[in-house]
């Protein structure tokens, strides 16, 4: 018996000039009266850090879900902007992208850029933090460790030196049971690394402890918290555990507290079809 077929998007969120970036794919709406079959299945099947499933996309107004090979992610910033490219959405206008139990983003597109604000009627909320003993860095004594609550919520770590950062071997034990006993999905460490630029390391619990190539929502949270230090302008974050020149590039506007936006390249590497049982 045939099954249905699923218009398929696949590509790159986070390149710097093509190169690095994180595998994305986007299953458009099916067709009318199919619904998807196992999301979680097919996410792991994929097997692609984060894969978005449009279940709405009426009058420009955006409903996803996403799912890595391992959770669902009740927030994700990467199919967010992936999904704008994915559904040939116009340049120049500001689109609303919600996931089901995630907070609204509005993402446009800039030529190859998309960028996506947080439209909220309160900030995060944040919570002290203690340092966990198995990250081998020093601390910034301007940046003390919080919980960023919220949808995704994170453990973020501030860094005085990037070299230390970039060393650090990370068991993805100890991030899973951190996250456990603090409630959250995800370990966030930053460290400036010249004017304007940021190295960023995120492990999380969508790939069961192991380190992200580029997270959205950890990148935007983080440009947040360099706005309650009184950052401001334009800040370019490095993230990935690869080479450096294949590291993924996010980008931070920083106007103020409560406006940041991220953004990052998306590029298409195909469009096809999926066959659904």
């Amino acid at each position: 018996m045939t099954g249905t077929v699923q218009p398929l998007w696949w590509g790159r969120v986070f390149t710097a000039e093509g190169r690095g970036g994180n595998h994305t794919a986007v299953l458009p709406p099916g067709p009318a009266g199919a619904p998807h079959a196992d999301r979680a299945a097919i996410a792991a099947a994929l097997n692609v850090p984060d894969t978005g499933f449009v279940l709405d996309d009426a009058s420009g107004r955006i409903l996803m879900r996403t799912f890595s090979p391992v959770e669902e992610l009740a927030q994700c910033v990467q199919t967010s902007l992936a999904a704008v490219v994915a559904l040939d959405l116009p340049e120049g206008v500001a689109h609303p992208v919600r996931h089901v139990e995630g907070e609204e983003l509005h993402v446009y597109r800039e030529g190859q850029v998309c960028w996506a604000r947080q439209e909220a009627d309160s900030p995060a909320r944040l919570e002290e933090a203690r340092w966990p003993e198995f990250v081998h860095a020093d601390p910034d004594p301007h940046r003390p460790p919080v919980i960023v609550r919220q949808a995704r919520s994170r453990v973020h770590l501030g860094c005085a030196d990037a070299g230390q950062l970039d060393a650090l071997q990370i068991d993805p034990a100890d991030v899973l049971a951190l996250c456990a006993a603090s409630g959250t999905n995800g370990l966030v460490l930053a460290a400036p690394l010249t004017a304007g630029v940021l190295r960023v390391r995120v492990f999380t619990t969508s790939l069961a402890g192991t380190e992200d190539s580029a997270t959205g929502g950890a990148v935007l949270d983080v440009g947040r918290l360099e706005a309650r230090h009184g950052v401001r302008g334009d800040l370019l974050a490095i993230q990935g555990p690869d080479a450096p020149q294949q590291r993924s590039h996010l980008h931070l506007r920083v106007a103020g507290p409560h406006t940041v936006e991220l953004g990052g390249r998306v590029l298409t590497l195909a469009r096809g079809t999926l066959e659904l049982p």
